[in-house]
């Protein structure tokens, strides 16, 4: 959640939006060094935590950390860096603070994984003699340029490296792991991907889920965010997400784009898919005038997200049939025979007419 005038503005953010668990960045994710957090600040934002009731809080680091750099300099400033983070975060009781594996640059993949437990190792000593409580959350990644966290061993590796520690755990994030390479988009694969998790990390390491859609493509290997149902994961998947008995002690955190004006619409879907209710609508496509041959032996029937207004069902036939290009620019529409505005929403059952100018629409 965005921290715009204040830590603490996160949680009534979040509270506004019917969140239960928040993430935040405790300060500049783009800098190495910040001044210590005031008094009056922390105090506010554990006042606004017991007010708000949204006491399970997560925070992510800095992007330049880089745990596993074969930069001897790097590597002490991340060392630093990522223990005034931590602070920062116990401080604020955050439970966990969310961090990515880091990547292995020029030196290879295995002296990278072995600097990045040592790394762990010694963090997690020092603040266990200063007796912190907030835990460590390794990030699955999307496997970009020569990052870390990718596969699910590396994970497993890092884990078995360190060794069994309370405070050390796994950051699950659905888009990263799709593009490299997971599949989730049908139930099968949804499972085998899960056990595979299972196997080599274990459902009792995962602390917490960032439920985001991707703008690329499976094993694309790059980290692009879509909102909930809107990208190449697709609704459903998530529906079994936030319905999945083994989960239940995770929290689901999203980090969609444009979080001012669309986090309130993504955790909405979440709430909804939480609830039972069904992830997809049916619509029943005519097609007139010249298009008319495409359903000569019947309509068209279609599964759509819930949400999905007129506009974006047209824009799903577009892709579906190379003829149906440019619908939305020629063509008037009808939602059981009235007609409607590309902006109209439709509910499951629905029929919807297209029909372009030599129609008679």
């Amino acid at each position: 959640m965005p921290t715009s005038g204040g830590l603490y503005t996160s949680l009534t953010g979040g509270a506004e939006i019917g969140c239960s668990a928040v993430q935040l960045f405790t300060c500049s994710p783009r800098q190495w060094s910040h001044p210590a957090l005031k008094a009056q600040d922390i105090a506010q934002f554990l006042d606004v935590q017991e007010q708000t009731g949204i006491t399970l809080t997560v925070a992510h680091d800095s992007y330049l950390i880089n745990l596993a750099a074969p930069s001897e300099e790097i590597l002490l400033k991340s060392k630093s860096a990522f223990r005034s983070e931590m602070d920062r975060a116990d401080q604020l009781n955050i439970q966990w603070l969310v961090t990515h594996m880091g990547a292995h640059l020029d030196q290879s993949e295995s002296e990278a994984l072995d600097r990045l437990a040592e790394s762990l190792r010694q963090i997690l000593e020092a603040t266990d003699s200063a007796g912190h409580r907030v835990g460590i959350a390794l990030e699955t990644t999307a496997g970009q340029g020569t990052g870390l966290g990718w596969r699910f061993e590396q994970l497993g590796k890092i884990l078995a490296d360190v060794g069994e520690h309370p405070r050390l755990g796994v950051c699950l994030d659905t888009c990263h792991i799709f593009v490299a390479g997971y599949e989730l988009r049908d139930r099968d694969s949804y499972e085998e991907t899960w056990a595979e998790f299972n196997s080599l990390i274990g459902y009792n390491k995962l602390k917490v889920i960032h439920a985001n859609d991707a703008k690329k493509p499976l094993g694309s290997r790059v980290d692009r965010h879509e909102h909930i149902g809107r990208g190449e994961i697709g609704i459903e998947p998530f529906s079994w997400l936030v319905t999945d008995h083994r989960l239940k002690h995770v929290p689901v955190i999203v980090e969609t784009p444009d979080a001012d004006t669309m986090h309130s619409v993504n955790v909405a879907k979440l709430h909804r898919l939480s609830a039972g209710q069904s992830p997809l609508k049916t619509i029943e496509i005519q097609l007139y005038g010249h298009y008319s041959e495409i359903t000569a032996d019947g309509p068209m029937v279609i599964r759509v997200p819930y949400d999905f207004i007129v506009e974006d069902v047209v824009a799903e036939l577009e892709k579906k049939d190379p003829r149906l290009t440019h619908l939305a620019g020629h063509c008037r529409f009808a939602v059981n025979e009235e007609y409607c505005e590309i902006t109209s929403n439709m509910v499951d059952g629905d029929s919807l007419a297209v029909l372009p100018p030599v129609s008679g629409g």
